[in-house]
């Protein structure tokens, strides 16, 4: 079994260092990831003041006090400073921890950045993925790969098209990877669920005082000049937005929140969305201009059920990734299942597909994973996503729902007939042992022999 540094390290596995204190300073907690400044190592961290941790800070210098005071979470955050001389930098967000007393403590997260002299680089801001580690054998796919290659060694913005799931966020690693921009940094952020005022001071930062609690700090576009920033979820941006993000993009510089000072920047964009942009434009929801600055080049990802010839390959995978990770020993997948996979029609794509096989491989130790270790989810057959499998009475295996659910059949009826098919099937598998059937289906003999009366299944 991992520990719980590991797991908890898998969970910020963008970030260097990890530290909680109290209102006064002291250290509750600290994980040394890949902190270069520290002057205590993380097992003599606890219990000590900040300032044993980081002698050469000045109070107003942490930004963990900074949350303290404005009660604010703080994100992304630039911090400058020297140590022996030397100088460096680093990425903070701060969290501070509230109750219904008021402030407690603070969380804040460290990701150290390169300099231009070419420090070790740093995982979290920088491509973690190449087209290697794309799990495919499609040989449409694998062609595809050829042409973002080409893109990639150019400067060109690029949008990536995918529904949810597909793997938008590996493909942009991929492309920084194999770009002249690879050895800066590669940032990811996502346009979603952010507040505009938010989103705009952390694209392009703020000066001190131009709105309550600002400080002075660069944004994204700073932090990430001479790399690429990819923003996901692009759709998700205001018009207003939009308008800033195309003045950005056509100058070549930015304006802090506050300042009339222009900062000049060379960055690649590249964005991903789930919607057609192009669509988006036609009903006035997306800028005409921001959409052809963006779209110098365009890659579509194709959704799982169009590539299922990959399932077998993807589900060894992830086994042996959940085995690793579980310290458990499944040994694959059962052929029902794998007749229903490719008859699923997989909404949720790869990530859909890579939670199924995490809940198979979690309440599984060994042997294959069967139907009965599938999210009950799955075979509800309710909407036009979920199929079941094609069978035949010697696997015993389900029919397709497809075949005996009739149109306008009430929810209670389609689930009768399911709960039918299951206890046929069942039936037929353990040549109409009772005792082996109820023991299978985890229901008493009498409850059996209720339902092959009601079903008349004898």
């Amino acid at each position: 079994m991992m520990s719980t540094n590991k797991v908890f390290k898998e969970l910020f596995n963008c970030t260097d260092s990890i530290l909680i204190i109290d209102i006064n300073g002291k250290v509750l907690y600290y994980e040394d990831y890949n902190d270069q400044i520290n002057m205590i190592r993380d097992k003599d961290a606890v219990g000590k003041s900040i300032f044993e941790l980081y002698p050469f800070f000045k109070y107003e210098d942490f930004t963990v006090f900074k949350a303290i005071d404005t009660k604010s979470v703080i994100v992304n955050e630039l911090q400058q400073y020297e140590v022996n001389g030397v100088p460096k930098k680093s990425l903070n967000s701060a969290y501070p921890l509230i109750n219904e007393t008021g402030v407690i403590g603070c969380m804040v997260m460290s990701v150290e950045l390169n300099s231009k002299g070419g420090r070790k680089k740093r995982q979290g801001f920088y491509a973690k993925y190449d087209f290697d580690d794309i799990v495919t054998q499609n040989a449409d796919f694998i062609a595809s790969f050829s042409k973002l290659k080409m893109l990639a060694r150019s400067s060109a913005n690029i949008i990536i098209y995918g529904e949810t799931g597909t793997g938008k966020e590996l493909i942009a690693h991929s492309v920084h990877a194999n770009s002249p921009r690879k050895n800066n940094p590669f940032i990811v952020q996502n346009c979603a669920a952010i507040p505009d005022n938010l989103m705009e001071s952390i694209l392009f930062g703020s000066s001190k005082g131009s709105f309550t609690g600002a400080i002075d700090k660069p944004g994204l576009f700073e932090v990430c000049d001479g790399g690429t920033l990819y923003l996901d979820e692009i759709n998700s941006l205001s018009l207003d937005l939009q308008g800033k993000l195309l003045r950005a993009i056509e100058n070549n510089s930015i304006r802090r929140i506050g300042e009339n000072i222009e900062r000049e920047i060379d960055i690649r964009i590249i964005t991903s969305t789930n919607e057609h942009l192009s669509q988006m434009v036609k009903n006035k929801k997306f800028r005409k201009d921001l959409f052809y600055r963006l779209n110098v080049a365009s890659y579509s990802i194709p959704p799982l059920r169009e590539r299922k010839d990959d399932l077998p390959l993807l589900c060894k995978h992830l086994i042996n990734q959940y085995n690793s990770k579980l310290n458990h020993h499944v040994q694959g997948i059962d052929n029902s299942v794998m007749d229903f996979f490719r008859n699923y029609y997989w909404e949720g794509n790869i990530r859909e597909l890579k939670n199924v096989i995490e809940y198979g491989c979690t309440i599984k130790y060994t042997g294959n994973i069967t139907m009965y270790d599938l999210p009950s989810y799955m075979i509800t057959p309710n909407n036009k996503f979920l199929a079941s499998v094609s069978s035949s009475k010697h696997n015993g295996q389900l029919k397709n729902l497809n075949t005996f659910i009739k149109p306008g059949t009430t929810l209670e009826g389609q689930i009768s007939i399911l709960e039918k098919e299951i206890i046929k099937s069942s039936l037929e598998r353990n040549h109409y042992c009772v005792t082996k059937t109820a023991t299978e289906l985890n229901i008493s003999r009498q409850t059996l022999y209720n339902k092959i009366d009601k079903y008349k299944l004898e």
